[in-house]
């Protein structure tokens, strides 16, 4: 349960620092660009000894796995920027979110695991607490939405978090480093492309949020992993979810001095409820 409780942090640390982030970086390809870097770096430092036994059995299937996770991985993104040009920020952050759902019905129709009553309605609250906080009345762009976007981008974030789990169940132990290294590898080479394609600058603040983001990124990826291994996925990944949507807004009322209204205290109130259900 420890490395679940880091992956936690470690993922709101993410969303902290890119909250932190916005006041001073400009460029929308530029700080994703040298986060990779960062995660692809401390892939190679955590692989390690490992990188001697490339070449032996498991290679190719954490490189299949590695380059399917990168892929989706930037798919996600890339769907998120699009979904909030075309339906507004609230409707695509909800979408991002619920694709915890994904992972969570993969882990019981995929790998058979069989959750309580407990668990199943801790994911039912989790997914009520989601809708409350982001759907605030009023707040939605009506008009010009894309149903379609939405669905692939719930889709496409929940299968990128779902690779975790495919590959604890069908990958080598050993090679989940770089397994990792390889899935920030191929989304970094995509954001330099991007990057490159816009002409985006990187000045200082980029590359500093940058490190500041990778680092916490790379390590709630491999603790979510570490923690698959001990955690059934379907009590995993709404934990990881909804726990660090918690953190967050957290940070937001006592860093950031956020405003949070009744509904969304409501919603947080029943995060912990979900949370402790979930783990019961």
């Amino acid at each position: 349960m420890i490395n679940l409780i880091l992956a936690i942090l470690c993922s709101a640390g993410v969303s902290i620092f890119m909250r932190a982030s916005e006041t001073y970086c400009r460029g929308k390809y530029g700080i994703l660009l040298m986060n990779y870097a960062v995660c692809v770096i401390a892939g190679l430092l955590t692989t390690g000894k490992n990188l001697g036994h490339i070449g032996e059995a498991g290679t190719m299937t954490a490189v299949g796995f590695g380059v399917v996770t990168g892929l989706l991985y930037c798919g996600a993104f890339i769907l998120l920027q699009w979904n909030v040009r075309k339906n507004g920020v609230i409707l695509s952050s909800t979408f991002m979110k619920l694709g915890v759902i994904v992972p969570s019905a993969l882990a019981v129709l995929w790998f058979g695991e069989k959750p309580g009553w407990n668990q199943g309605i801790g994911l039912l609250i989790a997914v009520v607490a989601i809708l409350l906080i982001n759907l605030e009345k009023g707040a939605v762009r009506t008009g010009g939405s894309s149903k379609a976007g939405l669905v692939l981008l719930l889709l496409g974030g929940g299968l990128g978090d779902a690779m975790a789990k495919f590959y604890d169940a069908y990958g080598k132990t050993s090679f989940g480093s770089f397994f990792l290294m390889l899935s920030f590898l191929v989304s970094g080479v995509i954001s330099g492309l991007l990057v490159a394609r816009n002409r985006e600058r990187i000045t200082k603040n980029e590359v500093l949020f940058g490190v500041l983001i990778g680092i916490p990124n790379y390590f709630s990826a491999r603790f979510l992993l570490w923690a698959l291994a001990d955690v059934p996925a379907v009590i995993a990944y709404p934990t990881y979810s909804i726990a660090a949507m918690a953190v967050i807004g957290a940070a937001g009322v006592l860093l950031f001095k956020e405003k949070l209204t009744k509904r969304q205290w409501v919603a947080y109130g029943m995060i912990i409820l979900a949370v402790g259900l979930l783990n019961m």
